[in-house]
Formats: structure tokens, sequence, C-alpha cells
């Protein structure tokens, strides 16, 4: 099923009546009680919801902030802290009611003007989240339980955004240079038994408002960056659940475990951070960027380096959603001779040097495929040893020319906001294109048939400008324990904390 006619559903349903669903019902006679050890392979970058990330960031915050909805598997929104809402028919203004029997733990009311001070503040962030929310022009409080949110120009994906970590709501008192999470979520943060960076421990919210949703009495959070540690942690039974490296997943079947893959949107791939030409100067041609596009095996690279977890595709948008068009996926077939000729015809017969971040530490395999094929076609590689939690700093820092990455999201106007869009947040160089501005405008202020036209048509325009060269569509594979019941959402990396149940 195409994204956009669940798009098309959830926007029938906040237009028309109070969209009360699943998300605040209490489950009831489930067992409960112990710990749930989880793993994370990426450090928490900050408390800070204005500079979080959409990706595995959520899972530091899900256990202490609560989002104003809950993402369905199909990505409608269901009630959580907002229990109804409505568009105008501009949908330039977005109205929310609110639960009004919610405090944050340290007592202050969960009310309207917490959600205004929210909303604003991460829309003037630099994180993922505020990309998301940049068309927020004004939000408005009229009385305790109703927020009034004003949009510059519409956005198709802000209900969506506002059920993760762009809609997550933290206490007034706060909000700014925060030293630990205020949050009104499920579990609060043990400061005692956490170490940052390594380990961070929650206890159960005795005043949380949906406790039957959430059966544990503490998630334990481990930062572990090495995918061996993390294996071996989930096969000697320390860990309840973690990220599994694809050539892990053998291992960690054979140890009894339950592996499930997703598809989050994500694709990965090299990505040209440098299309101004700014650091090195022929990543400013389009052929030498084709060029690079050519250089990949990406059947070779999903087959053996990714075991088989992936797609190959030479587009960012993913084959369910509305600006998915099939042909593209044959723009670039691996072609060195190909690329050679386009390097030479630009002038670069000899190839090019580029600095780029050593990732050997998280994704040895990709490295090394990626290194070696671009030297295939002149262009020489020279790593940087970073450490690995300095990796998205110095990307965001506009540091690298191009490197290994992976982003995107289900929702492709979520994707267009991350990697598109002048201002967003994998736009490190805040490279722009007018043809790129004017069909992001076109596609905001547009429906159905005029909408899908305009996402296909700039999904071809930059397949043919190569912005990038994905490699494929990430398959992430996540295991958990034999105590534990989980269920995968597509619309997030991991499993959100309420899919986690003790198993009976």
């Amino acid at each position: 099923m195409k994204r956009r006619i669940v798009l098309a559903g959830a926007l029938a349903l906040a237009l028309s009546t109070s969209a009360c669903g699943g998300g605040g019902s209490e489950s009831t006679g489930a067992k409960t009680g112990g710990t749930l050890n989880l793993a994370v392979s990426q450090s928490l970058k900050s408390w800070d919801l204005a500079e979080a990330g959409n990706g595995q960031d959520q899972e530091y915050y899900q256990p202490v902030f609560d989002s104003l909805f809950r993402l369905d598997s199909k990505g409608a929104p269901t009630a959580n802290l907002a229990t109804s809402w409505e568009y105008d028919t501009a949908l330039t203004t977005l109205t929310l009611k609110l639960r009004t029997d919610v405090k944050f733990s340290d007592g202050t009311p969960l009310d309207a003007e917490a959600v205004k001070a929210n909303l604003m503040h991460t829309k003037a962030g630099k994180g993922e989240a505020a990309a998301l929310v940049k068309a927020i022009s004004d939000v408005q409080a009229p009385d305790s339980s109703t927020v009034v949110v004003k949009l510059s120009t519409p956005t198709p994906s802000l209900l969506r955004s506002l059920g993760n970590v762009a809609g997550m709501i933290a206490s007034p008192k706060a909000l700014d240079k925060p030293q630990g999470p205020v949050g009104s979520g499920p579990y609060t943060l043990d400061v005692a038994a956490t170490t940052a960076g390594t380990e961070y421990v929650y206890a159960a919210n005795p005043n949380y408002w949906n406790k039957g949703a959430f059966p544990f009495d503490k998630v334990d959070v481990k930062t572990m960056s090495d995918p061996t540690a993390l294996t071996n942690a989930l096969l000697s039974g320390q860990l309840d659940g973690g990220p599994v490296a694809a050539a892990k997943v053998d291992a960690v079947k054979a140890g009894g475990l339950k592996v499930d893959t997703v598809s989050p949107g994500y694709v990965e791939g090299l990505y040209i951070w440098d299309r101004k030409g700014t650091i090195v100067p022929a990543l400013a041609d389009v052929r030498v960027r084709q060029a690079l596009n050519y250089a990949f095996d990406t059947a070779s690279i999903v087959k053996i380096a990714k075991k088989g977890l992936g797609t190959p595709t030479s587009q960012h948008f993913t084959s369910d959603s509305e600006a998915f068009v099939p042909a593209l996926d044959q723009t670039y077939t691996y072609d060195p001779a190909k690329a050679k000729a386009l390097l030479a015809e630009a002038g670069y017969a000899n190839g090019f040097d580029v600095v780029m971040p050593d990732i050997s530490s998280l994704f040895p395999e990709m490295q090394a495929a990626m290194v070696e094929q671009l030297g295939n076609i002149g262009v020489r590689v020279k790593l940087d040893k970073i450490p690995f939690d300095q990796f998205m700093p110095s990307i965001l820092a506009g540091k690298y020319a191009m490197s290994y990455f992976k982003t995107g999201g289900t929702d492709p106007w979520i994707t267009i906001q991350l990697i598109l869009a002048k201002q967003g947040t994998w736009n490190p160089l805040h490279f722009e294109d007018q043809h790129v501005n004017d069909l992001i405008a076109q596609i905001s202020n547009s429906t159905a048939e005029a909408q899908t036209k305009a996402y296909q048509e700039l999904n071809t325009y930059v397949v043919n400008q190569a912005w990038n060269a994905p490699w494929d569509v990430v398959k992430d594979s996540y295991a958990s324990s034999k105590k534990v019941e989980v269920t995968m959402n597509p619309f997030y990396n991991a499993p959100p904390l309420y899919n986690f149940k003790p198993a009976p």
C-alpha cells in the first residue's frame, strides 16, 4: 500500500472527529515486574530535545519523555498526551486537545503552555527533531487543555513527527541546558545508578497516567558501540534486546535469541555533503557525482557486506512511498569504466583525493567496500580516525566533503526535510537548488495525485543530479531474549518501549 493512502486516512480522521486511539488505554492482566535490559549502539548526545535526533536518541528519551501521539504500525497517529486533533481546511492550523491529568516528575502540570514552550524550543534547535517542525510559525494556548499550532506552510509529516522525538514534552523548567531529563513519561532517571555515556537506569514513575502499558519496574539502557561486545552481552543473557550487526545475526540466532528485521526507511550509502565544491572542488560537477554512483556494486555490498539485509537502490525514497519511482533504481548500474570516463570528461582523469571519517569500529565491511570501490575509479580516500561519538557532530559541522551515512524516513516529507531542504539537518553545508525549492513548495501546497506527481518529479531530479550515491534501503536487525515479547514498528528504528512486554 502506498504511504499516501495511509496519510489520507490519518488526515481524514484528523479533519473530522476527535481521533482517540489505542495509545491511551491501559492494558490489564499482563505479567509485570523486573528489569528490562536494553542496548543502544550510539551514545546520547544531549538531554536537550532541541538537539535530539530521530534515530537512537529516542531510546534514551522514551522512558522519561511522553510524546503528543503514538504511531501505529501504519504510521497513523493515535492518542497519547493529545486526545484529539483537527486541522483547518488550509492545513495550516492544527488544534490539539490535551489530557488534563498529567504532571511532570517535578510536579509541574503538563498543560497547553508547557506544550507551547516545548514546540517553540524544539523548533529553535539544530537536531533532526528541530528540522521536522521548522514550519511551525506560532503556538497558542487559548486554555490549559487546548493547543493551536500555526504553520507557515502545510506540513504533510507533522502528525507523524509529533508521534516521535519532535513531539516529546519536557518540563518547561528543564528546557534550557538541562542537566538531566524532567518529563512526564513512564519512568524517571535514577541518577545514582546512572553512569553518563555508559549506562542509564530508569525507575518506574508511580504517578504515570498509563502505567499498565509499561509493565517493567526498571529499564536499564547500556551504550555499547562495539558490535562484538553487544552480541556477547545478548548471548550471555545480560541483555533483553539490542540491535545486531549484519555479520552477527547468524551467531545470535544460533544462541537461541529471536531476531526481527524492520525497514525504518533509512537509505545508506555515500552521502555527498559538499555539492558546492567548497572542500573538494570536483564535487561541484554533476558528472563527478554521477561517476561516484557508477562506482558502487550495490548488489554485492548488500549480499556480502550486509549479509542480504537491504534492498539495492539509487533513490532516497522507499518503495512504499508515493515519491518512489521504480525505474530510477536502474539509473546507475555498476560501471567503473563509465565512472572513469565521466571523471575524465569533468577534468579529473587522474581522480582526486578526499578525507573521510573512519567508521570501521561500527561498519567495517561497508567501509572496506566503499574505500576499495572508490579507489578503483581513482578516488583516493584518506581515513580520518576520530572517536565514533564525534562522527555525527563532525558531519553536522561540515567538516567532511562526503562520508558513509544512513538517514531518511518512511514518510517522504520527513526525508525531504532531513536531506533536501536547504536547512535540513543532513544538508550541513546548506546546498540548495532552486528547482528543488520550487518542487518542495509545490508538494507542500498540493494533495492527492498532484502531490504524488511533484514528489516523483523531485525524486527523479535529485537522482539525476546525483545529490548522493545511495546503496540500499536499510533493513535493521533487532534481537530479543526469551524473557520478553517484542513487536517491531517500521516507524521506529528500534521497537518503541511500549512494545516490550514480559514473556508469559
